[in-house]
């Protein structure tokens, strides 16, 4: 991990706390890829840091302070890498490490975004995120859900393509874990929210907007499904026509189905089709409650035209997903003679 230039191309920067279980492997990922590591821990009793130092990283310790985009920021704080990879002890790096290299090398942008593949107890998904980044133009910004922003002008961002690189993230693999992140994730948005609130007028309206989805999205994680309900609620009450609007309805929509609220899914899959999402992402939300209805023959209509399933804010779900739903209605279509008889 030691760079024969005076100035590193490419630093790994983590945020740590009690992750000695997932340190090695991911350490094992970086491992001829990056250049250097840091480790910014924010207060591990596991022995994380120690761990980190004898593989090879530059650790140091940190007073967490509830908001990840300043740990974001002063885990690379003071290094000199020209790109730096912000990337967590839960994930793993998959990488052609030529082609990534030819590819920052050539890019004139100041942020990768890459696609992740996430593992979870419930559907695994894909989504894309913003992880190597130029810190000299770039700094992180957001107490949850941070990313890094352009310095005094907005970022410019390209997207790798997957044969270059992507990341495997297990860290909602396990239902227990996922809810505590959850619920960490819910504390830190409502403690921004309180203080964009008392900014009064003053407070950005998008950052509102964007908090309370933040807020809704990890309180739907922590099983705690009225307030997130309330909260998606209030952010399409005050908040119409935006980016935050939909993504709030397509998880309310989710939300009310998992509830067995068939007929308010219904209404809320039309209403995110009328406001602009994919149309299959909404036949999809639309086939689960009429399954769940018992109108077996609509449901199979509408997965007939169903060839994979991206929701509003580009998270592509596994097929296998789409697979179980529409051998679940064609096992119901098929019943249905059985049960008139």
């Amino acid at each position: 991990m030691t760079s024969t230039s005076p100035r590193p191309f490419l630093a790994a920067a983590l945020i740590v706390r009690d992750e000695a279980e997932n340190l090695p492997a991911c350490f094992a990922s970086l491992n001829g890829i990056v250049d250097e590591i840091h480790v910014l821990d924010t207060g591990s009793v596991d022995g994380s840091a120690e761990l980190a130092a004898d593989l090879g990283a530059t650790v140091e310790r940190w007073t967490w302070t509830g908001d990840f985009a300043a740990a974001r920021n002063a885990a690379q704080a003071g290094w000199t890498a020209e790109w730096v990879l912000a990337i967590d002890a839960d994930e793993r790096l998959v990488v052609d490490q030529n082609a990534l290299r030819a590819l920052l090398s050539r890019t004139d942008a100041d942020v990768l975004q890459v696609e992740i593949d996430n593992a979870h107890d419930e559907v695994a998904y894909t989504h894309q995120a913003n992880r190597f980044y130029r810190p000299e133009i770039t700094v992180w910004s957001g107490r949850v859900h941070e990313q890094p922003v352009g310095r005094g002008r907005p970022a410019t961002v390209v997207s790798a393509p997957r044969t270059v690189v992507t990341l495997n993230h297990l860290g909602y693999s396990d239902a227990t874990v996922r809810v505590a992140k959850s619920m960490r994730n819910a504390d830190m948005a409502q403690a921004a929210l309180d203080v964009l609130a008392a900014q009064g007028e003053a407070a950005d309206p998008r950052a509102i907007a964007r908090t309370l989805l933040d807020l809704g999205r990890s309180l739907v994680g922590a099983g705690r499904h009225q307030a997130a309900v309330d909260t998606f609620e209030t952010l399409r009450g005050l908040f119409p026509a935006t980016p935050e609007w939909l993504e709030a309805t397509d998880f309310l929509a989710r939300t009310v189905l998992a509830a067995g609220f068939d007929a308010a899914c219904l209404i809320l899959s039309e209403q995110l089709r009328e406001a602009g999402a994919r149309a299959s992402y909404c036949d999809w939300l639309a086939a689960q409650a009429l399954a769940q209805l018992g109108e077996a023959d609509r449901a199979w209509r509408l997965l007939e035209g169903v060839s994979e399933v991206i929701d509003t804010a580009g998270r592509r779900y596994d097929p296998a997903a789409l697979r179980e739903l529409m051998k679940l209605v064609g096992q119901l279509r098929a019943a249905r003679p059985a049960l008139r008889g």
